[in-house]
């Protein structure tokens, strides 16, 4: 094996290190604020429960509103995956449901990631808009605007008013969904029905009240 071989498998491996040692600083950054809430991460405890010096969470990320931000991401990123296929439904009112179902289900599959990126304490949110917004390409608004896509082929058919706001009525889907999982989430008692039966019969309202916008 030549030198110049050696020396690329060493930077390498030493690219494969860097790579699981920042997956592990945000794994464990992911931890702590499930399980104390935002205001419990700092880059000093983070070192700790790494075990190293808290200079070295510096190497990786510049400073805590950056770790924060991509915490987040990785949630609205898995979330995108997840609605990604209902993207495919070629009927948009289909269509349309079978977003608001397929975020509903992710809520379902990993709460604690649902709570993170859309629950969390106030201060979390802005702390991860405090560099700068989540811009279009990102995850989250890449999700969401898949159902404003859907609101606004369903306008192209004519069945919805040619001065619907696409926007402002899949906000309303969202949040009509949003509202019934942070309901069941945070009191799981109420309501009483499932919250898989209680989704089905919230799009069957919100898709009905379409037609009346």
């Amino acid at each position: 094996m030549s030198k110049e071989e050696v020396k690329k498998r060493i930077i390498a491996r030493s690219d494969d290190l860097k790579t699981e040692r920042r997956e592990h600083i945000l794994a464990t950054a992911r931890e702590i604020v499930l399980k104390n809430s935002y205001g419990a991460l700092s880059l000093r405890k983070l070192a700790a429960e790494i075990g190293c010096a808290p200079g070295t969470i510096y190497l990786y990320f510049k400073n805590r509103d950056e770790l924060v931000r991509e915490i987040c991401y990785d949630g609205f990123k898995e979330l995108y995956e997840e609605m990604k296929p209902a993207a495919e439904v070629v009927d948009p009112q289909k269509r349309i449901a079978a977003l608001l179902k397929a975020y509903a289900a992710f809520a379902v599959k990993k709460p604690d990631t649902y709570r993170l990126s859309f629950m969390e304490d106030p201060k979390f949110t802005a702390e991860m808009f405090r560099a700068a917004p989540l811009d279009e390409v990102g995850a989250g608004w890449e999700s969401f605007d898949l159902l404003v896509k859907a609101v606004k082929d369903l306008k192209q058919t004519g069945t919805l008013p040619p001065k619907t706001d696409e926007i402002l009525l899949a906000e309303v889907l969202w949040t009509g969904i949003h509202g019934a999982i942070s309901l069941k989430l945070i009191y799981p008692a109420f309501p009483t029905n499932p919250l898989e039966r209680l989704i089905e019969k919230m799009i069957e309202i919100l898709i009905n009240g379409i037609h009346s916008t």
